[in-house]
């Protein structure tokens, strides 16, 4: 019996020896990582630089280490035995581990995370197998957006036309003289500028005005109509600017004037269709008996400005497109007669502002109008639909960039103990994505615009009509170079955009000091040449000379133009038009070429030889696994733009295992 239970107690004292050497070596285990190195370099120290002292030495030390250890293990087998025997239980020792961050599963991860965000759309459908959403959305609209855009052009240059026309009908009717020399493009100029000289100039041009308004209707070819008020016709109206006073004596040479101007309008009643012509109406009689006004030397000295204003209704009946409906126009027309500058040049212009107004009617084609208008609607509509779409997939593709950057850096943060650098952060903004969102904003914008103006919600008018196609027109620009990002992917039509991209610093800096050069000759031309030639008159006139110049662009004409008797302004002119050819289309021109043949150079090296990487790109080089990995679709939780109806991330899926999920739950 004592020896059974002596048995017994033996066993039961090894097993808990066994159990205390297992936790031994399991803590051994946790700190092993942390001291091998320094262990394998302290006995590489020894076997270096023993010596036989030094030996003998060790082996006594070690002697007594192992009797020491011999010892303490006589010793705890001890107290073991009598914790056995008293039944005490025994201390269970902790375990040690070092903390760590990143598991090497979550670095993979994060590799294969940022290997997928920099391939192309071509390698990501391989990756994950599918469909390339965002490539589908904005081919189908690039071709929408050009479809609108080109309905909107016909529409628009329609709208520009009529009024064109409209305004040049006016001008024949109501401006004395006019000729069709004055049609002509502004430049070259085909005759000088319609102006007056004389006083009794003046008073014919408003005496022939007030008397074709008056046979408006009875001459006009066009559907002009008088702007009536409660039946009444709307009188014209002669809006006069002009000093408050001023007297010159030029006996004594001196003046007195009073600099406040002066504003009033006089209505002028139609002619009187009784009188024989328009030769017998005179509007110094008229405003004399009617407004008390004499308009004498002393009231054209003090003058500076006449306005003729008056309004008629214009109706446009498009028989081009017989599905467009007729529209009402309200003319606010102006004839200006401009002596701001007195120089006994007064100018006469003509201008007419178009405002639409509501019309009601019938017509024998209204079903034909109606689907035309849905069938542009339908168009605006998808257009809108695609455009919003586009828009949501390009901000979640940023959005995603931006978390993504900010898990990387703070993984170099972490592990190697340093930010990315500024340019490898940079990387994870892709501008073609602004690019697109930035032409998406503005196709809405202009879609809304047409389809207001298809649904006669907006009127027609130059101005809306100008706005709406400045938002198509610059979003269809910015769409079809959004479609370069595509084609970029290719090598063999990457080397545009490369080349660009990797040349732009050093273009801006040699545009930098080109521009200063430039700048210089631009204000030396406008102050030197300006009163002497045509093109310099202006700033802005003399940049766009210049600029021409550097293409090639009249360079005999821009010679020949200098009128001047004076011999130092003309040999100036052609010192500083030799200058500036010379400098800038043999010089400056060519080194712009040169800087972008430097690069181009560079880049079909780089292709031979491979690109530069940076820090980030080497540590993306780590990821092994090929594009068809099937760990790219295992770890794909993305959503598709089906699934953007529910405003939602997909989520991770809470019966599929991951590094967090607990082993026992």
């Amino acid at each position: 019996m004592m020896s059974e239970r002596s048995y017994t107690s033996t066993c039961h004292i090894n097993k808990v020896i066994k159990d205390e050497a297992d936790m031994r070596s399991m803590e051994s285990m946790a700190a092993n990582d942390e001291t091998l190195g320094q262990e394998n370099t302290e006995n590489s120290d020894y076997q270096t630089f023993s010596n036989p002292r030094q030996n003998n030495v060790e082996d006594e030390r070690r002697t007594d280490e192992t009797l020491s250890h011999s010892y303490s293990h006589t010793h705890h087998l001890a107290r073991i035995a009598n914790r056995v025997h008293t039944g005490t239980a025994l201390p269970r020792p902790s375990i040690q581990r070092e903390r760590s961050l990143y598991t090497p599963y979550m670095e993979d991860q994060l590799l294969r995370k940022l290997k997928f965000f920099f391939m192309g759309p071509h390698e990501k459908i391989k990756a994950r197998g599918k469909c390339p959403w965002k490539l589908l959305i904005q081919i189908v609209k690039v071709i929408l957006v050009t479809i609108q855009l080109i309905q909107f052009g016909y529409s628009r240059s329609s709208f520009v036309e009529f009024a064109e026309k409209s305004t040049l009908a006016m001008e024949h009717m109501y401006l004395k003289d006019w000729t069709n020399a004055y049609e002509t493009m502004p430049y070259p100029p085909a005759s000088g500028r319609y102006a007056l000289y004389e006083i009794h100039e003046i008073i014919d041009h408003i005496n022939h005005a007030t008397c074709e308004y008056a046979k408006t209707e009875d001459d006009a070819i066009g559907s002009l109509k008088f702007y009536r008020e409660n039946g009444t016709v709307k009188p014209l109206e002669m809006c006069i600017k002009q000093y408050n006073y001023s007297y010159i004596n030029d006996t004594d040479n001196n003046y007195i004037i009073d600099s406040h101007l002066k504003q009033y309008c006089l209505g002028l009643d139609k002619w009187n269709a009784s009188l024989p012509d328009c030769a017998a109406y005179n509007v110094t009689e008229y405003v004399k008996h009617h407004h008390n006004v004499t308009m004498n030397t002393e009231f054209f000295d003090r003058l500076l400005l006449v306005e003729l204003k008056f309004t008629l209704k214009s109706f446009r009946l498009e028989m081009k497109q017989r599905t467009f409906p007729p529209q009402l126009f309200e003319a606010d027309v102006t004839i200006q007669l401009d002596d701001m500058n007195k120089d006994g040049q007064m100018l006469v212009k003509l201008t007419a502002d178009l405002q639409e107004k509501e019309i009601s009617g019938e017509s024998n084609n209204e079903a034909e109008q109606d689907t035309q208008n849905a069938m542009f609607v339908l168009l605006d509509s998808l257009v809108l639909a695609i455009t919003v779409l586009s828009t949501i997939l390009c901000a979640r593709s940023v959005f995603r960039a931006q978390i993504l950057r900010r898990r990387t850096n703070q993984y170099f943060k972490d592990s190697k103990g340093k930010s990315l650098s500024v340019s490898d952060q940079c990387e994870f903004l892709n501008l073609w994505y602004v690019t697109i969102i930035i032409n998406d904003v503005l196709t809405i914008v202009g879609t809304g615009y047409k389809i207001q103006l298809e649904t006669r919600n907006l009127k027609s008018s130059s101005s809306t009509y100008d706005y709406c196609g400045l938002m198509l027109g610059t979003g269809s620009l910015l769409a079809w170079l959004g479609v370069l990002r595509y084609i970029g992917f290719f090598k063999q039509f990457n080397i545009l955009i490369v080349t660009l991209k990797k040349a732009f610093p050093n273009m801006l800096r040699f545009l930098a000091c080109c521009i200063l050069l430039y700048i210089g000759f631009v204000i030396c031309g406008w102050v030197v040449l300006g009163p002497y030639h045509l093109k310099f008159r202006q700033m802005s006139t003399a940049s766009e000379c210049l600029f021409s110049l550097i293409n090639g662009d009249d360079m005999f004409v821009t010679f020949s133009a200098t009128v001047t008797d004076n011999l130092l302004v003309w040999y100036y002119s052609r010192i500083y038009l030799y200058l500036f050819i010379s400098l800038f289309i043999y010089a400056v021109l060519n080194l712009f070429i040169a800087v972008i043949m430097d690069t181009y150079e560079t880049i079909k090296e780089y292709y031979e030889h491979g690109f530069p990487k940076s820090e980030l790109f080497e540590f993306i080089a780590q990821c092994q696994e090929p594009v068809h990995s099937p760990m790219f679709r295992r770890e794909d939780n993305s959503c598709g733009p089906l699934s953007l109806c529910r405003l939602c991330c997909c989520r991770n899926n809470p019966d599929r295992p991951n590094e967090h999920t607990s082993l026992v739950s």
